[in-house]
C-alpha cells in the first residue's frame, strides 16, 4: 500500500525541483515579472507540503496547522504571476478576498467546528476558483503570440479545477470526520493529481516563457530591421576581414544606386562606391587603429558615376566572433551648398559692414555686442588696430541721460511699434560728447522669434553744426523780414505808424464799423508853433521833441485795437474802434495834457513856456455810412478850431453834427 507521508515528500522534492527550474528562468529572464511569482509560488507550494506530514508529530504539530493555508497562498501567487505575465491589470482585492476567506472558513473548521471533511471542502473550493481564474486570464483576450503554450496550460488548470470539483463532492460523500484516518485514499490521489498537474503547469510555464522570449527576440529583430531599413542615412555592413557586404539599407540602395540583391554578398570594392580608393584606405586604417570613426567627409560614387558629398561613421562590432564594420553615410551635398551660400552671404554681409560710412553694429537681444563695423573705430575715437568691441554694450556709448529713452525706444521694438529714427548724445573714448543718429531692428532666426538686434549708427555732428548755422540764419532772415515789414509800416523817426499803415486801417476800421454798427473815433493832434520851436533849438531837438511826444502818444493807448500814426511833420493822428464820444473826449484831454507835463521847454511859443499841442477829435457813427476822406476832413476840421481857439486843446466833432 502506497504511504501518504512518502508520497507528500515526493510532492515536496519535486516542487522543489520545480522552484529551482523556475529560479533558472526568472534569473534569466528578469524581464517577464510573473516568473518571480511563479518563483514564489512554487516555493510556497513546496513548504506547504513539507510541513503538512509534521502533523504526526506532536512536538512540531502546530506547524502543520499553516501548512495548507501556505499552499493556498503559493496557489494565489501562480494566479498573479499569470496575471502580470499577460500585462493584465491586478485587481489585488480579489486574491487578498480568496485568501482572507480562505482563512476564515478554513481556521473555523479547525478551532471552532473541527471538521476535516470541511476543511477539505474550503482548500478543494479555493484551488478550483484559483484555477478557473487562472484559465480566464489565459484565455481571454489573451496574444496570439504565445497561444499554443498557453493553451496547453489553460487545459492543465481547466482539469486541475475539475479534478477539484470532483474532490468536493467525493468529501460531501464521506461521513464527518475530524481526523486524518479513513482519508488515504482520497489524499493519496489528490497527492499524485499535484505531483502530476504541478509538472505539467511548471512545464507549461517554462514553454510559455521561452515561446514569448523567441517571439519577442523576433519582434526585436524585425523592430530592429524595420529601423535599419528606414533610417534616413545609408547604412552598411560588411565583414572586417574581406569586404563582403551582408546587409545595407534601402536608403543605402537608393543612394548608391544598386539593387540591394546586387550589393549583399559582393565584395564593397566591386560597387566602386568609394570614388578615391585611398580615401578607403585611410577609412580602414583609422577605424583598424581606434574602432571607431566619425564623421569623416569623402566623396562617394554611386551606379551611375555620379558624385556626392557624404559624411561617414562606423565602429567595429563581433557577430558570433566575428568582427563586422557597421557604416552610417549621410549625404551632405545639400548642406555644403547651403554651408558655401552662408559663407558667401557672410562674406557679402561682412563686405558690407567693412564698406558702410556709418557704424552697423549688431547685439544680442541683452545688448551685448556680437557683430561691429569697422566704421564704429573711427565714429567713436578708437585706434585702428582696436577690436576689443565684443561683449561690450552699445548702451555704455551714450550719455546716462539718454540711456532710459534709448531703453525704452528698445522695448518698443519688441512690441511692434514702428521704427524711427532716433537722435541721441554719444561719447568718444575721449569722453568728448558729439551727435549721432540710430535706426534700429530686430533680427530672426529661421523659426521667426527674434533672436539679436542690428544697429545703424550716424555721427550727425556736422549735420547738427549746419542745422544750427541754418536755424540762425532762419532766424537772423526773420529778423530782418520782420524789421522790414516794421520798416514799411512805421515812421522811422518815432516808430509809430506811417501815414501809408494809417490809410489802410481807416478804410479797414470805417468798413468794420459800418458792418458792426459801432462808432469809430478819430484824434489829430499838431505841435503847437514847432517851427519856431525848430529855428529856436534846431532840427535835432525838434526831431528829439518829436519822439518825446510819439512816445507819450502810444503810451496813452491802452487797448490792443487802437493805434497812433504819425500823420505828417509835426501832426499825429489816432484811431479808435469802438469808441464814442465820451471815450474820445477824455483820452484826447488826457493826452494833451500828458504831453504839457513833459514840460519841453519852449520859450518862443505864444502860448506856454513849454510845448503844447492843439487837438482835434471826432466820432463817426456807423449809420453815417463816410468815407474815409471824409473823416479826415472832419478830424481835420476839428484840429483847426482847436487852433483857432487859441492852441492847447482840445475841440470834439460829431460827424452827425
Amino acid at each position: 500500500m502506497i504511504n501518504i507521508i512518502i508520497l507528500i515528500l515526493v510532492l515536496s522534492l519535486i516542487l522543489t525541483t520545480q522552484v529551482v527550474a523556475l529560479f533558472v528562468q526568472y534569473k534569466f529572464n528578469k524581464s517577464y515579472i510573473g516568473t518571480g511569482y511563479w518563483l514564489i509560488g512554487s516555493g510556497l507550494m513546496a513548504v506547504g507540503y513539507i510541513f503538512m506530514p509534521l502533523v504526526m508529530v506532536e512536538s512540531v504539530e502546530k506547524v502543520a496547522k499553516i501548512a495548507h493555508p501556505i499552499q493556498i497562498l503559493g496557489h494565489l501567487f501562480i494566479y498573479v504571476g499569470i496575471k502580470t505575465f499577460f500585462n493584465k491589470k491586478l485587481n489585488k482585492w480579489i486574491p487578498i478576498l480568496i485568501y482572507s476567506l480562505f482563512n476564515l472558513v478554513y481556521y473555523y473548521y479547525m478551532f471552532v467546528d473541527n471538521n476535516l471533511n470541511g476543511r477539505s471542502i474550503t482548500i478543494s473550493i479555493t484551488v478550483a476558483i484559483i484555477s478557473f481564474l487562472i484559465v480566464y486570464d489565459i484565455v481571454w483576450k489573451n496574444e496570439k503570440l504565445v497561444f499554443i503554450s498557453a493553451k496547453f496550460l489553460a487545459v492543465v488548470f481547466i482539469i486541475y479545477g475539475f479534478f477539484y470539483i470532483f474532490r468536493i463532492f467525493l468529501t460531501i460523500s464521506l461521513p464527518i470526520t475530524n481526523a486524518y484516518v479513513g482519508q488515504d485514499s482520497t489524499a493519496i490521489v489528490t497527492v499524485v493529481v499535484s505531483i502530476i498537474f504541478s509538472n505539467l503547469w511548471t512545464f507549461g510555464l517554462i514553454v510559455m516563457v521561452n515561446q514569448k522570449l523567441h517571439i519577442d527576440n523576433q519582434l526585436e529583430k524585425e523592430k530592429l530591421q524595420l529601423i535599419f531599413n528606414t533610417n534616413l542615412d545609408a547604412q552598411l555592413i560588411t565583414r572586417f576581414s574581406d569586404g563582403i557586404v551582408v546587409d545595407a539599407n534601402d536608403k543605402y540602395a537608393s543612394l548608391s544606386g544598386y539593387k540591394k540583391e546586387d550589393i549583399i554578398g559582393s565584395f564593397i570594392k566591386n560597387n566602386s562606391f568609394w570614388y578615391n580608393q585611398d580615401d578607403r584606405e585611410r577609412f580602414i586604417k583609422e577605424l583598424t587603429e581606434s574602432g571607431k570613426c566619425e564623421n569623416l567627409e569623402f566623396i562617394f560614387k554611386c551606379k551611375d558615376e555620379s558624385q556626392f558629398a557624404g559624411i561617414i561613421s562606423a565602429r567595429i562590432i563581433i557577430i558570433h566572433s566575428v568582427p563586422y564594420i557597421i557604416s552610417v553615410i549621410r549625404d551632405i551635398s545639400e548642406r555644403q551648398k547651403f554651408e558655401y551660400a552662408l559663407i558667401e552671404s557672410e562674406e557679402k554681409y561682412r563686405s558690407i559692414l567693412k564698406a558702410s560710412p556709418d557704424d552697423i553694429t549688431i547685439t544680442d537681444l541683452s545688448g551685448n555686442i556680437v557683430m561691429i563695423s569697422e566704421a564704429a573705430k573711427q565714429i567713436f575715437g578708437y585706434e585702428e588696430g582696436f577690436n576689443d568691441f565684443i561683449g561690450m554694450k552699445l548702451l555704455d556709448f551714450i550719455i546716462p541721460e539718454d540711456v532710459n529713452r534709448a531703453q525704452s525706444k528698445i522695448k518698443e521694438l519688441f512690441q511692434g511699434v514702428t521704427r524711427s529714427t532716433n537722435e541721441y548724445k554719444a561719447v568718444r573714448k575721449d569722453k568728448s560728447i558729439f551727435d549721432v543718429e540710430v535706426n534700429s531692428g530686430l533680427i530672426y532666426n529661421a523659426s521667426g522669434q527674434p533672436d539679436k538686434m542690428v544697429f545703424i549708427v550716424r555721427d550727425i555732428t556736422r549735420r547738427k553744426l549746419i542745422e544750427t548755422q541754418m536755424e540762425k540764419l532762419v532766424q537772423q532772415l526773420e529778423i530782418e523780414k520782420n524789421t522790414a515789414q516794421l520798416n514799411s509800416i512805421t515812421d522811422s523817426l518815432t516808430g509809430l505808424f506811417n501815414r501809408g499803415y494809417f490809410d489802410k486801417t481807416l478804410r479797414t476800421e470805417l468798413s468794420r464799423s459800418t458792418r458792426t454798427k459801432s462808432d469809430i473815433s478819430l484824434i489829430m493832434l499838431d505841435i503847437d508853433y514847432f517851427k519856431k520851436y525848430n529855428d529856436t533849438y534846431g532840427h535835432i531837438a525838434g526831431d528829439k521833441c518829436i519822439q518825446m511826444i510819439a512816445s507819450t502818444l502810444k503810451n496813452s493807448l491802452e487797448r490792443e485795437p487802437d493805434i497812433a500814426a504819425r500823420y505828417g511833420g509835426e501832426e499825429f493822428i489816432v484811431i479808435l474802434p469802438d469808441t464814442g464820444e465820451n471815450g474820445v473826449r477824455l483820452l484826447g484831454e488826457r493826452i494833451r495834457k500828458d504831453i504839457e507835463d513833459l514840460a519841453i521847454i519852449h520859450e518862443t511859443s505864444d502860448v506856454s513856456k513849454f510845448v503844447t499841442v492843439s487837438v482835434g477829435a471826432i466820432t463817426v457813427n456807423s449809420n453815417d455810412n463816410i468815407s474815409p476822406d471824409k473823416a479826415l476832413k472832419l478830424v481835420d476840421e476839428a484840429l483847426y478850431s482847436a487852433k483857432a481857439k487859441g492852441r492847447n486843446c482840445c475841440i470834439y466833432f460829431n460827424s452827425a453834427n
